[in-house]
């Protein structure tokens, strides 16, 4: 596809959608009341909706909105799978940017130029509204509170940065990034975009949003074990992909750590031991395999970039 080209940055808003027949249509038309048409900006808005098998009259109610792309799956397939084609549509319309907002109007759409301007200016390639640095404070439920910490903490852990929102659904991205992202997994978006970018290098930033309450439908993210199950493996196979060598050696060492202290248990005839002299080499040449294969990962790795 051939990408248009404006004099102006062009700028496409998609919204995933499940469901959300009772706010969606508030959501397109206030972003059109501001950011369509109007003569202060520097540059071009278009709102596209990335519908992932609704069932009831989300698309009928986004067309009556006057949007005039939209984008079906033919059966539910998750907030990722949404955000991914969200971001390949984007990039096949020729977007200098791409801005995710959710369609409960739980984000304020008049907040998109706070993601936007700092992509335009050359400060950052993605941009995370984060609600926490706008003094937003959980008051219930206590499983997200917990959650979005744990979240926040291992995934700062990981990238070095300092995350404090990591289930946000406001978030913009620069071309460079469209053309090169990745989403692995269906199920959540958010996580694998920050590991993703900050994997590819890109500026990363985080910026105050507002919070809405949502007064229609419900959250996908449930009190149980579904939503850790499904986010955590992907985090960990992103890390691995972008950091292997960093993995496996920390594993490996500590194979051989273990393996160390067991066998000077044994000399040191200690009535604490646990693993027999047999026992305690085969830990130590397993971290040393470990960490010999974390080298070779690390050497492919660095061949495919």
């Amino acid at each position: 596809m051939e990408r248009i080209k404006f004099n102006l940055p062009y700028v496409v808003v998609f919204i995933p959608a499940y469901n959300e027949e009772n706010s969606i249509g508030d959501v397109i038309k206030k972003i059109k009341e501001i950011y369509v048409g109007g003569e202060w900006q520097d540059y071009i808005a278009e709102t596209i909706v990335i519908d992932d098998g609704s069932k009831d009259k989300t698309v009928e109610v986004a067309r009556r909105a006057g949007v005039k792309k939209i984008v079906s799956h033919p059966y539910n397939r998750g907030l990722g799978a949404a955000t991914r084609t969200g971001l390949q549509t984007a990039y096949e319309m020729g977007a200098d940017v791409a801005v995710k907002i959710d369609a409960d109007m739980q984000n304020s759409p008049e907040e998109i130029e706070n993601l936007v301007r700092p992509i335009l200016n050359d400060k950052a390639d993605c941009v995370f509204g984060s609600r926490f640095l706008s003094g937003f404070k959980y008051e219930k439920p206590f499983y997200r509170k917990w959650g979005n910490n744990f979240f926040a903490w291992l995934v700062s852990t990981i990238t070095g940065m300092k995350i404090t929102d990591t289930a946000t659904g406001f978030m913009a991205f620069h071309r460079r990034y469209l053309e090169i992202f990745t989403i692995i997994k269906d199920y959540n978006e958010s996580q694998q975009l920050m590991l993703d970018s900050w994997g590819k290098h890109m500026r990363i930033l985080e910026v105050p949003v507002k919070f809405n309450p949502r007064k229609t439908g419900s959250s996908f993210i449930k009190f149980g074990l579904k939503y850790p199950l499904n986010v955590l493996p992907a985090i960990f196979r992103m890390y691995i992909h972008f950091k292997p060598l960093r993995f496996f050696f920390s594993v490996g060492f500590f194979f051989v750590v273990l393996g160390i202290l067991s066998g000077a248990l044994i000399l040191a005839g200690s009535s604490y031991m646990i693993l027999g002299s047999a026992g305690s080499a085969t830990l130590i040449i397993v971290g040393f395999q470990i960490i010999i294969f974390g080298f070779l990962a690390d050497q492919i790795s660095y061949k495919r970039k």
